[in-house]
Order: structure tokens, then C-alpha cells, then sequence
């Protein structure tokens, strides 16, 4: 694939947020993750002169810290949290929490590295304040479980 790379282009915003979401990182934290292991950086960067390659990435690199930076562009990326598993792993995930008058039902996302683990879904019911917290327990509670990460459901 050969394409041309322009600092700021649409092209590459959108293959940043893909990145982005596909790989659940904080868009700060993906700049480094994203610049050495996106296909479509690599194609971009490769497809230029040797000699320009430095400076297209560097200018690629404080584009997208500007763009990590701007509230209105982060406010479209869950949170993304972290904790280790029982083998000491760095894992992160996402939540998304979907409340009901009485009730909360939640997914938890998890990764590790560039791997996508598996989900972890759950319910709870009481002070709608604590449901965030509840349904963090609960996912943390079954990425410290020995084992892969399998359909692990509460109900």
C-alpha cells in the first residue's frame, strides 16, 4: 500500500482513533504504542524518502499529541483503567455501564499489550452512586482469576 502522509489529515486522524479504540488506551498513552505498531503509520512512513522519514514522523508524532491533548477529541474514548492479574500482567479495560431505573448492567473490555482478552459482564442493584465502583470490583475481581479471561458472567 502506498499513500501519502499529511501531518493532520483526515486519513490519519481516523487511523488514530480506529487504533485508538481497537486497542483501548488512553489517546496520550497510544501516541508511542500507535506510532510503532500501526500498519497504516508504517506503510505512510515507509512510502517517503529515507532521508525525509525522521521528520514526517516527528511532525506525525506532535500532531497527534496536540489531538490527544483537546478535550473534545478525548471526550469520544471510554476511560481506560488498569490493574494486574494473578501472573502480575498489566491489563487494561474498558466499562460501559447501562443503567435502568433500579439497576446497572456492565461490560468490561479487557487487553493486555495489543490482545484483546474478553469480556466481562455483570449486574447490580442498590445506590446508583456505587455502580461504577461495583462494577470495577467485579471485572478487577475476575481479571485476578487464574486463567484466560473467558464468558465470565454475573447475574
Amino acid at each position: 500500500m502506498s499513500q501519502k502522509l499529511n501531518t493532520g489529515s483526515v486519513e490519519l486522524e481516523v487511523a488514530f482513533i480506529q487504533w485508538v479504540k481497537d486497542n483501548a488506551y488512553d489517546p496520550v498513552e497510544a501516541i508511542d504504542h500507535f506510532m510503532s505498531r500501526s500498519e497504516y503509520i508504517r506503510n505512510a512512513v515507509d512510502s517517503g524518502a529515507d532521508h525525509a522519514r525522521p521528520k514526517i514522523t516527528q511532525r506525525i508524532r506532535e500532531h497527534l499529541q496536540i489531538l490527544a491533548e483537546d478535550p473534545m477529541f478525548t471526550a469520544q474514548f471510554p476511560l481506560v483503567y488498569g490493574c494486574q492479574n494473578s501472573d502480575g500482567e498489566q491489563i487494561r479495560y474498558t466499562v460501559s455501564l447501562t443503567m435502568d431505573e433500579d439497576q446497572a448492567q456492565w461490560v468490561g473490555r479487557i487487553w493486555s499489550d495489543d490482545r484483546f482478552r474478553g469480556e466481562v459482564h455483570g449486574s447490580g442493584s442498590g445506590p446508583t452512586s456505587s455502580y461504577m465502583e461495583l462494577a470495577r470490583m467485579h471485572i478487577e475481581s475476575q481479571i485476578r482469576c487464574p486463567g484466560e479471561i473467558g464468558p465470565r458472567v454475573k447475574g
